[in-house]
């Protein structure tokens, strides 16, 4: 402002001053009036500094969830790596993202994982989100009522084939055709496949709280006595998240880390990679889960 002031004449502001005035004064009557016709309103206005966040786990619930997932998981494990501006291919790559690379990525992701979740209701499989809700620091435990800030977690979890006992492990099963034959080794078992955390939100406990979600999940409603995560070998932060979660390396006949390939989507296009398989017993015996029944 004082750098556009030297523009217009001494004349010039002299004439606008009244009508500035008169503009303030108006300006201040009908925010006033405002104020008086809604009073809700601007007291929740005023007192925000009093409100709190909290975040909550749950199945998405509306299109809105689905959609904030996917950009969630897009912006995470699809959109480019930092460029050097004198690499010319992957500043190409980062304007073909923005241009269209990213829209697409993200509408094939909200259709696919909407369409997921519609076909496999009633089976045993677990989508859910963390949703950090503002809320009155009075009564945190009414975070329903709270406003949403929108999806800054989510994890996925099925059913897949995992060894029954991970120290006794006649094959390395580097693909799924020597997974799917090795039966008198593998069974069924709860798998978390992805798990992501924005990198605003990270380092707040919210990997945990998804992880300890699925982990009752598995125990409590779908009564299993295992559960098991893919996780690739680079993957140095999930890899610690799972270690300090009580999640260990599975063992191949050898005695050293199993590792299979795994099929994953990046940009829409299906890819296999290398993971380690790492496990954790979520109920004991005593619990009413007999090993001999599985």
């Amino acid at each position: 402002l004082t750098c556009a002031l030297p523009v217009f004449s001494t004349q010039v502001i002299h004439l606008h001053t009244s009508k500035m005035k008169s503009l303030l004064i108006l300006v201040s009557y009908t925010t006033i009036l405002s104020i008086i016709i809604n009073p809700i309103h601007h007291t929740a206005s005023s007192f925000s500094a009093s409100s709190t966040t909290t975040i909550t786990i749950s199945p998405p619930s509306s299109a809105d969830d689905y959609r904030q997932l996917a950009s969630l998981l897009v912006s995470s494990f699809d959109a480019p790596q930092s460029c050097q501006e004198d690499d010319a291919v992957p500043m190409m790559e980062r304007l073909q993202w923005d241009l269209y690379e990213k829209s697409f990525t993200e509408e094939f992701t909200y259709k696919r994982y909407v369409s997921l979740a519609r076909k496999m209701r009633g089976k045993k499989y677990c989508l859910l989100v963390a949703k950090q809700i503002d809320v009155d620091s009075d009564d945190v435990s009414s975070s329903s009522l709270g406003r949403s800030n929108g999806v800054v977690g989510m994890v996925e979890m099925g059913m897949t084939l995992c060894p029954v006992d991970a120290n006794n492990t006649s094959t390395t099963a580097y693909d799924d055709e020597i997974n799917k034959s090795s039966k008198e080794v593998m069974s069924p078992s709860p798998l978390i496949g992805v798990i992501c955390v924005s990198p605003t939100h990270q380092k707040e406990g919210i990997g945990t709280k998804l992880l300890n979600k699925c982990e009752e999940v598995a125990r409590d409603i779908w009564k299993e006595e295992f559960i098991c995560v893919d996780v690739e070998p680079n993957n140095t932060p999930a890899l610690s998240l799972f270690e300090m979660g009580g999640y260990v390396e599975s063992l191949d006949g050898e005695g050293g880390a199993l590792m299979r390939n795994t099929t994953i989507l990046r940009r829409r296009r299906a890819e296999i990679k290398p993971h380690y398989l790492l496990r954790k017993r979520i109920r004991d015996d005593d619990d009413g889960c007999d090993p001999n029944d599985r």
